[in-house]
């Protein structure tokens, strides 16, 4: 998992997802994602941290979503997570 050169907030692409677990007490989402570019991480399912814990607020298992992830001291946190279509 590496950073793309270059890559800010405002250039990351969103990811489809599906949501396969949510743990609100270790603050972390499981995943199933498409590719995820500027990571240079391939699909797959795992699970992430995320930025805010609020982020998880009104997600399901099976719920269909946006997400962006970014390499924050060498782990893979979600800073963004939408309903997705």
């Amino acid at each position: 998992m590496k950073p793309a050169a270059g890559a800010s907030a405002a250039t990351m692409p969103l990811v489809d997802g599906e949501v396969r677990k949510i743990d609100t007490q270790k603050n972390l989402i499981v995943l199933r994602h498409g590719d995820i570019p500027n990571l240079d991480m391939p699909a797959m399912t795992m699970g992430f941290e995320v930025a805010d814990k609020k982020m998880l607020d009104g997600l399901k298992v099976g719920d269909k979503v946006k997400f962006q992830a970014e390499a924050i001291k060498g782990k893979a946190i979600v800073t963004e997570i939408k309903p997705g279509r």
